[in-house]
């Protein structure tokens, strides 16, 4: 159990950067349906794959592009006049969204940004049928309570990025799909302090552990406004703004993200170093908190410093979820054992 959800920890976390390439490269969209993309199970490469070419066989559900529009087949095919099998209804217009653009690039990236979200359900179940056998055999359930609860996030977030897709990034749900992820990590992270191997000592002063509680809650805050942030960029990038032009284009309310840092930074410092001088169960915790507070940090200030570079975007991302991951650890380990 502690191997397969340290397992599901580590996949569910390439998830969440693979999520942030398929942004920082605008993939978004490289796949117009779901679950499939453009109607295959393996994606297409080039653009002759998408276009309706006289004599070729098309399954029901297969997508091309013709006339800027995106065409479904409503049954199978063997074409041979577009006009003729469109009047027969043959061909329907994709009415979900009117996004119809091929990009072999984004495709792909698009697609192994859903194949490793499809492969941590591998883990999932596993965990939950091991789980359950645990709780049968030694009457504990509260690892199998806590399987039920990531497994249900799992199919949650899948089901979030259906909509995500169906929408054409619609804004604000991009952030939604990440806060899911965050809740499966958060979940992996109960059920695998409920098959810790041993109890923890030395809990965190109820002072303390009240900043921790407030460090959290202001890294996840900071973790949102970030992802309102990038949206706002996205757009900008959209319009055609260039990126050293990015900053002066933005709303005035990203002051609020760039200053909140200095706020998290404050609060985090505030419980971590007391622990950094104490061997407690925590202490590794702290050590790490701060190594990964200060490379956050230094990423947000890179932005600043050199026009908001897309390399960046991922690590920046992956800091935030991996800092309020630890927190929330935390939490979990300073209860008395």
């Amino acid at each position: 159990m502690r191997r397969l959800t340290r397992v599901a920890l580590v996949m569910t976390s390439l998830v969440v950067l693979a999520g942030s390439v398929v942004r920082m490269t605008g993939s978004g969209m490289g796949c117009p349906d779901w679950p499939k993309c453009f109607g295959l199970l393996i994606p297409p490469t080039a653009a002759d794959e998408v276009t309706w070419n006289s004599g070729e066989f098309y399954n029901a559900g297969r997508m091309l592009i013709a006339n800027d529009t995106l065409w479904v087949a409503q049954r199978d095919v063997l074409a041979a006049d577009f006009s003729q099998e469109q009047s027969d209804g043959v061909w329907e217009a994709y009415t979900k969204h009117d996004y119809a653009v091929f990009n072999p690039a984004h495709t792909w990236v698009e697609f192994i940004n859903r194949l490793v979200g499809a492969l941590t359900g591998i883990p999932a179940l596993i965990i939950l049928v091991l789980s359950f056998w645990g709780g049968w055999k030694y009457r504990l359930w509260s690892p199998f309570r806590w399987a039920v609860v990531h497994l249900f996030f799992l199919g949650l977030v899948a089901w979030m990025g259906k909509k995500v897709v169906e929408g054409n990034l619609i804004p604000f749900s991009i952030t939604l799909h990440m806060l899911g992820a965050v809740f499966i990590l958060m979940a992996l992270a109960v059920v695998l302090y409920t098959v810790r191997q041993k109890n923890w000592n030395g809990p965190v002063g109820v002072n303390r552990k009240s900043w921790l509680a407030v460090a959290a809650a202001l890294t996840l805050a900071q973790l949102i406004a970030g992802t309102q942030v990038r949206e706002q960029v996205d757009a900008l990038l959209h319009m055609g703004i260039e990126r050293p032009y990015l900053l002066s284009g933005l709303p005035d309310w990203w002051k609020f993200h760039r200053s909140g840092s200095w706020l998290v930074l404050l609060t985090q410092l505030v419980w971590i170093i007391p622990e950094l001088r104490k061997d407690t169960s925590i202490q590794r915790i702290a050590q790490w908190s701060l190594g990964l507070i200060l490379i956050q940090m230094i990423s947000g200030i890179s932005f600043v410093l050199l026009a908001m570079p897309a390399v960046l975007q991922p690590l920046h991302l992956l800091l935030a979820v991996g800092l309020l991951l630890l927190n929330f650890w935390a939490i979990l380990v300073s209860r008395k054992a």
